[in-house]
């Protein structure tokens, strides 16, 4: 409460250019932290000094804004506006349904908007992003081998990154906030039974992050507990780091937003080797560790609302049932959680049990004996969100599991696929909420596995460096977020928060042109279709391997032989070639679609003036780097296609044609280096490997020599399928 109202108080001090005469009184409760910040963002919105007057004063004389719970008319986060004479009722199916309302208002005072009435209601209940949380060399999160996880453990450790991530979650409608993480505790909590586990101190690896350094750091190359590979960044005791999360996590709940956490499992960084704790399954000191681990951590920290929880991915399938990891996890986890329950009668907490490297009979067989709520978790577009707004794994692997059950299941929306450039579809994003199953859907959660959103370190102009990613990515943000509050929002809805933020420019050719951007990632990824992190990165043309990371550009013999996303009507290239008369979106189909939006990228580039605003020439940046990257892959796929049907064929003219297509696109790839390298440093990417533009210009020429060296009778065939439902596997 003290930062909501030391904010409350410098507004009120503040003095702006603003139409409310006679001032204007907002009548809000200060006893709650979301009415007091509806009532920040409007006063912001009048830019007029502004009278803020409590309900119990009663002293309002001035026009009048009044905030008020209805929870008898309105369902929980809902509400209701409406201007009667000098006043503007602000009504709301609880807290967080009035700070929506207050927030729409504010954005209609802003617009010059003459208010009457309107109303919102949420469409899934749950809106979430997904947060890899690097917290320290010694606690890492699933991969910390990339450079954003580097930069964001200090990151992490400031209020100030939470409190914007946090305010900017609650006015883009998200309200939860999970956090994922291997094994949090000892840089989070004081175990009792285990005092010498907690970790004082913020540390990063000083060792040099190798290629093939493994993302488990169990290579003795790569002691991540060694004091010698250490650097102290910030000195913190193991209260203070208790504090500053309690109070993270306060400011979240003040603002609406739960926290989950999620872990992989058996890893035990930070506390192995103490007290006899190893990261084997039968140690009965390790299960007692993580149990009491677990229940320190929900009692520590009370206003925590899930933990979910993963079946892999250091696990021992072959080790007896009784220590198999479904029973492995209730011994520690479930019983954690009910130890916690039984101390704390009060604690609201659920299991949300991952599908992923399991089943839904191991774990309903595991768990008889939890008595709380209980969930599930499925990975609904693999790693690729930006593929189809129709992805058909969750249909064909567990909902049957799930009806079956009568058991709701969280999404897990993976974007591992545009980390630096900008994305912006409202469309896209409103169509792929509407397909999640809304019947068995217990929430979503956004986010990616590779890459940490905490400060732009690789931009280069000076007033990019050092920017909060999410401030740079707002529109993205702000999209998923209010399309799954509300996916009918219209275009002008969009438009208008784009003329909030660039009022300079016609918002409406930005909005147009901004959304080519989700055509030209899902057309790739249609036809080029990695499931997992590691097998492409869209941004850099190569993919890497899920343990060494060995780094392999994606030639046209890759392209050839990667199998399309399932059942979106695309045929692969290698199925094209061994018979063109096949019906359905053909190689060609595909590329002519990627040219289409590259062009309307390209001429709102260079009609949409950049003038003075440093976001908005970065945007327009982005775009021509789209734009270049989008027609690479456009030549690319034709010149692949080409040398496939020369290789079924052998007629000479394929070879022609794919040689001059593999030339232009060698002439986008080189300015697309030119663009991106131009605007970005290169970076180490967690789960795929090194992007850097310019170095893949001579992987790019070899493309011609593969075309130029292709043979009649040489394979052409998928390398693998990607229907993962007809793969007999625990991980699907």
């Amino acid at each position: 409460m003290k930062d909501m109202f030391f904010l409350v108080m410098m507004m009120c001090v503040l003095i702006g250019k603003g139409q409310a005469p006679g001032g204007l009184s907002i009548v809000y409760d200060s006893d709650s932290p979301r009415e007091v910040f509806g009532a920040i963002l409007l006063r912001q919105a009048y830019a007029k000094q502004t009278t803020f007057v409590d309900k119990k004063s009663k002293l309002a004389t001035h026009p009048t804004i009044t905030f008020m719970i209805d929870s008898i008319h309105l369902a929980p986060e809902a509400y209701a506006v409406k201007k009667n004479g000098d006043t503007i009722a602000v009504k709301g199916g609880d807290a967080t349904g009035v700070m929506y309302g207050a927030t729409d208002l504010a954005d209609r005072i802003s617009l010059g908007e003459n208010i009457s009435a309107f109303e919102g209601a949420p469409y899934l209940k749950k809106r979430g992003i997904k947060f890899n949380i690097p917290l320290d060399a010694r606690t890492p999160s699933y991969d910390d081998r990339g450079d954003a996880a580097q930069h964001a453990i200090s990151t992490v450790w400031e209020f100030d990154f939470w409190q914007n991530f946090i305010e900017n979650m609650a006015r883009y409608r998200y309200n939860v906030l999970s956090l994922w993480i291997p094994h949090p505790f000892p840089s989070m909590v004081k175990i009792p039974e285990y005092p010498d586990v907690a970790l004082d101190n913020v540390c990063v690896y000083t060792g040099k992050i190798r290629p093939d350094t493994r993302r488990e750091w169990d290579d003795p190359r790569d002691d991540i507990q060694n004091p010698a590979n250490l650097r102290i960044i910030k000195q913190l005791s193991i209260d203070e780091k208790i504090a500053f999360w309690k109070k993270v996590f306060s400011y979240a709940a003040d603002l609406g937003i739960e926290i989950h956490l999620y872990t992989w499992n058996v890893f035990v960084y930070g506390a192995e080797g103490k007290h006899g704790i190893t990261w084997e399954q039968d140690n009965p000191i390790t299960i007692d560790y993580v149990r009491q681990s677990v229940k320190q951590f929900l009692l520590t920290y009370p206003n925590v609302k899930a933990i979910g929880l993963t079946a892999g991915e250091h696990i021992d399938r072959d080790i007896a049932p009784e220590y198999g990891i479904e029973n492995w996890l209730y011994m520690t986890y479930g019983k954690g959680i009910m130890d916690a329950k039984a101390q704390m009668p009060s604690l609201d907490v659920r299991i949300i049990f991952r599908q992923h490297h399991t089943k839904m009979e191991y774990i309903r067989k595991a768990f008889e004996g939890y008595d709380g709520p209980f969930e599930t978790e499925f990975k609904y577009s693999r790693s690729r969100m930006f593929s189809s707004v129709v992805p058909p794994f969750f249909d064909k692997i567990y909902r049957a599991d799930v009806e079956q059950n009568h058991m709701l299941c969280w999404m897990n929306v993976r974007n591992d696929d545009c980390y630096v450039l900008r994305w912006g579809d409202p469309v896209y994003a409103a169509d792929y909420i509407k397909n999640i199953p809304y019947d068995v859907t217990a929430g979503f959660i956004m986010g990616g596995d590779g890459y940490v959103y905490g400060k732009d370190f690789a931009s280069k102009h000076p007033d990019a460096v050092g920017q909060y990613e999410m401030d740079k990515h707002w529109y993205y943000f702000m999209i998923w977020g209010r399309a799954s509050y509300d996916p009918d929002l219209p275009a002008n809805f969009y438009i208008n928060q784009l003329s909030l933020r660039f009022p300079e420019i016609d918002a409406s050719a930005l909005y147009h042109t901004w959304r080519n951007t989700a055509a030209i990632n899902s057309w790739v990824n249609k036809l080029h279709f990695g499931p997992n992190d590691y097998e492409f990165c869209f941004e850099g043309s190569f993919r890497g391997h899920p343990e060494t990371r060995e780094q392999q550009f994606v030639s046209i013999n890759d392209a050839i032989a990667m199998d399309v996303m399932p059942e979106q009507s695309v045929i692969s290239i290698a199925e094209y070639a061994n018979d063109p008369s096949l019906k359905g979106i053909t190689p060609f189909d595909v590329a002519d679609s990627i040219d289409a939006a590259a062009d309307q990228l390209l001429n709102g580039m260079n009609t949409i003036p950049a003038g003075g605003s440093t976001a908005l020439s970065e945007t327009l940046g982005d775009f021509h780097a789209w734009a270049r990257l989008g027609r690479y892959y456009a030549a690319k796929f034709r010149g692949a296609t080409w040398t496939a049907l020369l290789r079924k064929t052998g007629k000479e003219e394929y070879r022609g044609k794919a040689i001059a297509s593999l030339r232009q696109a060698l002439n986008e790839w080189t300015q697309y280096a030119a663009i991106a390298g131009g605007k970005y440093k290169p970076q180490t990417l967690a789960r795929q490997g090194r992007l850097d533009y310019y170095a893949a210009i001579k992987e790019v020429e070899n493309d011609i020599e593969i075309a130029k060296q292709a043979k009649q009778g040489e394979p052409v065939a998928l390398r693998k399928s990607n229907k993962l439902w007809e793969i007999k596997s625990l991980y699907y």
